[in-house]
């Protein structure tokens, strides 16, 4: 099982739609995939028809010492949602310091999903250090807009040696095309080699509560992101 993260240099950048529209696509090519909200919002489970904030998540079944597994939605056969549930912010700030203090807790949760899933797909909050750093994610992807505030931001990311994917870009605008060939020029190792473009069927889809590839299969974005999955079993090294 290969493990994947998507964390936005800042917020608003359209980390949680892209990750469901990830989950999809990958799960379009063959492969067994659960989704993990990392982010007390409870923002991923729209994209698939699930209710905002349901009671019940892997992050209440932690603090209630509960079978955390057993709160994971069926999409569909082989694809899966794991919501974070609701939790009030005093107790996903005890929650967090529990997940620094125990560093292995995704690891091991990890380990007893492999036989089940061929990717696990994290949706990692801004600002719970804790939730962003436990699970250990062979991919682990940066998402940025193409603007001088994510221009800005990356800059102190880079010591880490992250993987930069932009999103939204749009062609027609000079300054995104400018940065982003800036981008090419300076961090060409750090770059996911393809960006996602600007499209309406992005928000359109949340709106039906579905991923980007099952509402507009035919767009942009969801073509876009299919050769984004695509990418991704190249580089986890597992064929389609």
């Amino acid at each position: 099982m290969i493990a994947m993260s998507l964390r936005g240099v800042r917020g608003g950048v359209g980390t949680t739609s892209t990750l469901a529209a990830l989950g999809y696509a990958l799960h379009e090519l063959g492969q067994k995939v659960l989704l993990v909200d990392m982010c007390p919002e409870n923002s991923l489970g729209l994209h698939f028809n699930l209710n905002l904030a349901p009671r019940e998540g892997w992050a209440r079944a932690t603090l209630d010492q509960q079978p955390w597994h057993e709160h994971a939605w069926s999409v569909e056969p082989g694809l899966c949602v794991l919501p974070y549930g609701q939790v009030q912010p005093a107790e996903y700030t005890r929650l967090d310091a529990l997940l620094l203090e125990q560093p292995q807790l995704w690891s091991q949760r990890q380990a007893a999903l492999a036989d089940a899933f061929d990717w696990v797909l994290f949706d990692l909050p801004q600002r719970l250090p804790g939730h962003a750093a436990n699970p250990h994610c062979d991919i682990a992807v940066m998402v940025l807009n193409a603007d001088a505030a994510c221009h800005v931001l990356l800059q102190p990311l880079l010591a880490k040696k992250p993987l930069f994917l932009v999103n939204r870009f749009d062609a027609a605008s000079q300054l995104q095309r400018d940065l982003v060939l800036i981008w090419q020029h300076r961090y060409t190792q750090s770059l996911v080699p393809l960006s996602l473009h600007a499209d309406e069927a992005m928000g359109e889809a949340l709106a039906r509560s579905e991923p980007a590839g099952r509402y507009a299969p035919g767009s942009l974005i969801a073509h876009d992101i299919i050769s984004l999955a695509s990418w991704c079993l190249l580089r986890g090294r597992r064929p389609a």
